[in-house]
């Protein structure tokens, strides 16, 4: 059994972690743990009246294995937890943890392999618009084959964490770097938000690509086949079609010199707590689907 701690219990983010992981066959939740907030946890995220007795508490217990930390307040306490256990996992939501030089970049569909192989220490989660763009373009890059700038227009949802395009422009940046070192071009980023929708996120990547669309979709199939929430679809793509589950879906199409490659996600699952999950998975050597087939309660 994982023993989990939690940072932050009354941030979005934990809500939907304690949702997913109530219903995890592997895993303990020990403590919730808030600066700010305390009493049950069902009096701060809907849904988990009935379904669990957990409480949000203003201490901590050393005895964990993996700490989700959802919270910038609680950089300090994660920083001391790993000094004082060097087999402790902290999966940092905040991407504020920096104790660490050499965290590893929680994007599974790069990193996977790399998770599964003894990792300790911190696994900084992507931001949910980086993490879309990323999908959209990693078997591109794995390849070697951008050429061009790359434009991103990004649509949020009401409950998507606000990144800043200069920020998202550098995490772009960095991954797409150690992915295809010699890129050279820029990276366009335009963030708008959907007023009607609360927790989707869309991302449209444009870039220049003469190749023949039917052999770059088959690229896209391959690089993705044996991962577990990325999937190519041949119709449209809308959130509906992924909200509150751990999917992406890409759509692509081409005027045989611009590729144009539409991603969906919930930002608050696929781009949030169920990632999170997901590298939990990875980290302990489960299957990557544990846990994230449903989770206990829709927000």
């Amino acid at each position: 059994m994982i023993n989990i701690g939690i940072t932050g219990g009354e941030t979005v983010a934990a809500g939907e972690l304690v949702r997913l992981l109530i219903n995890h066959p592997d895993v303990a939740i020990k403590w919730i743990f808030s600066n700010h907030e305390h009493g049950a946890i069902s009096n701060f995220h809907k849904g988990l009246l009935g379904e669990c007795d957990l409480k949000i508490q203003d201490s901590i217990d050393d005895d964990v294995d993996i700490i989700f930390c959802c919270d910038l307040e609680s950089e300090e306490l994660c920083e001391n937890a790993l000094l004082n256990n060097t087999h402790l996992r902290v999966v940092d939501l905040t991407r504020s943890i920096s104790n660490n030089d050499t965290y590893m970049y929680g994007l599974c569909e790069i990193n996977r392999k790399f998770m599964v192989h003894d990792c300790y220490g911190v696994v900084r989660m992507p931001s949910p618009q980086a993490m879309l763009t990323l999908l959209s373009v990693i078997p591109l890059a794995v390849d070697h084959k951008i050429e061009s700038d790359i434009n991103v227009d990004i649509q949020c949802g009401q409950l998507t964490e606000v990144i800043e395009d200069a920020k998202l422009k550098d995490e772009l940046t960095d991954v797409l770097l150690a992915l295809q070192p010699g890129f050279n071009g820029n990276i366009n980023v335009s963030t708008r938000s959907d007023g009607t929708t609360m927790r989707g996120i869309a991302t449209t990547v444009t870039l220049a690509c003469n190749k023949d669309i039917d052999s770059i979709k088959e690229r896209y199939i391959d690089y993705y086949d044996d991962h577990n929430f990325t999937y190519v679809s041949d119709r449209n793509v809308g959130i509906a079609d992924v909200a509150n589950t751990n999917k992406c879906l890409l759509q692509l199409s081409s005027d045989g010199d611009t590729l144009t490659v539409k991603a969906v996600g919930d930002s608050l699952l696929k781009g949030c707590a169920g990632n999170a999950v997901h590298v939990m998975n990875l980290l302990f050597g489960l299957h990557e689907r544990v846990g994230l087939g449903l989770k206990a309660q829709v927000f």
